[in-house]
């Protein structure tokens, strides 16, 4: 899971997808000009806010016309962001700003090589810690407003670890020692200090230690371990059943940490998994956690009160994922936990992920497994190939 993308802010140009549409154009609010999507060539980039309040301002009843205007509250009366000085361009306007192969290549060539999901949402239209907590349990306890709600110290539903435990299924959650950011919007959810994410303290994208399933039982706590160990379990073959990996700030794409530098991060990830001996029986799930205040053109559909949220990209990496095939089925966290249910055989726990699409359709499972493609994990990745072969459906 990385952080704070929209859709169109990564795929919206990519060949076949359902991306920006042509002749799309805003007024900016600030100055009156107009703004179209363009070419954002900065691998750092400035982002928006992103609480409930800011996602239903940039989606505005379907309109999905607010971005510029929510993009502007981002900004102290000094007219200086809220987002540290090193963001490149301290620019609203960027939020309108859309990467290709150029900049993120290997997610491009993830897309070719294995699946693009371009209707995977955010399961709430809100910030980090909702959508991770469905991305553990199908719901947030009703917590979606980090401005008008306290921030949580315990939790009383249950989530999807809790019931791999009973069951015996192996899981880890495996997080990367670091700061997280999330409070460029104003919204003070945490501070440096609180959020360093260590993996047994309970953080914006590692929940799991407010949940007393897991506080309260240190062989369950024990399972949340750091990334190297995800790297050593890759290469001797010890991966658990079901794994989550969680980023530090500096190699989240959440701004201002670069596209390039999630991008290196994530290839390293998969690579240890294509060249350790579990690749064979694996599948990998790339998306990330909440738009980002980026610039999205596709109306979430209202399933409920709380979302969906706005689109973000989806990526199916496995030796049995279709090749360079664009998935159109609607998909959201929960599916995730679909997934894992139906395999594992695991009671769904809310109607979310009772209901939730299970992405089998990313996958062909009469085909035989595909050998590993590794790319360059350094920032500037591999080569994106041209010209493109689609098959689309």
């Amino acid at each position: 899971m990385q952080e704070n993308r929209s859709f169109d802010s990564y795929f919206g140009t990519y060949p076949g997808a359902d991306g920006i549409p042509a002749g799309t154009s805003f007024i900016d609010p600030h100055d009156g000009t107009t703004v179209a999507p363009y070419h954002e060539t900065n691998v750092v980039n400035l982002g928006g806010p992103h609480d409930w309040d800011n996602a239903q301002g940039d989606i505005n009843n379907a309109k999905m016309d607010g971005f510029l205007t929510e993009a502007y509250k981002g900004i102290n009366a000094n007219g200086t962001p809220f987002a540290p000085s090193n963001v490149a361009g301290h620019n609203p306007k960027d939020v309108m700003g859309w990467h290709d192969y150029r900049e993120i290549p290997n997610y491009w060539n993830y897309a070719e090589l294995y699946v693009l999901q371009e209707r995977m949402f955010e399961s709430v239209a809100s910030y980090s810690l909702p959508a991770h907590l469905y991305m553990l349990a199908g719901q947030s306890g009703g917590y979606v407003n980090a401005a008008k709600q306290k921030y949580p110290s315990t939790y009383n539903f249950p989530e999807i670890t809790e019931l791999l435990t009973s069951g015996k299924i192996d899981w880890k959650y495996y997080v990367t020692a670091g700061t997280v950011p999330d409070t460029e919007n104003g919204h003070v959810v945490g501070t440096s200090d609180a959020e360093q994410q260590d993996p047994d303290k309970y953080t914006l994208w590692n929940p799991l230690p407010a949940f007393p399933a897991v506080q309260n039982d240190p062989a369950q706590l024990g399972r949340l371990q750091g990334t190297a160990q995800f790297y050593a379990d890759a290469a001797a073959g010890n991966l658990p059943q079901v794994s989550w990996v969680i980023p530090s700030g500096a190699v989240s794409e959440h701004p201002p940490s670069g596209v390039r530098a999630g991008m290196a991060y994530v290839t390293g990830l998969v690579n240890s998994v294509m060249q350790g001996p579990d690749w064979n029986s694996t599948a990998i799930f790339i998306s990330w956690d909440d738009w980002g205040g980026f610039y999205d053109h596709v109306p979430p559909p209202q399933i409920d009160q709380y979302g969906l949220g706005i689109r973000v990209p989806g990526l199916v990496i496995s030796p049995y994922a279709r090749q360079s095939y664009i998935d159109h089925k609607t998909y959201s966290f929960e599916s995730w936990l679909k997934i894992v249910e139906e395999r594992f055989g695991v009671s769904p726990m809310t109607a979310r992920d009772t209901y939730a699409a299970d992405m089998i359709d990313s996958f062909d499972f009469t085909q035989q497994p595909r050998a590993p493609i590794i790319l360059s994990p350094a920032r500037t990745g591999s080569a994106y190939p041209q010209p493109l072969q689609k098959i689309i459906k």
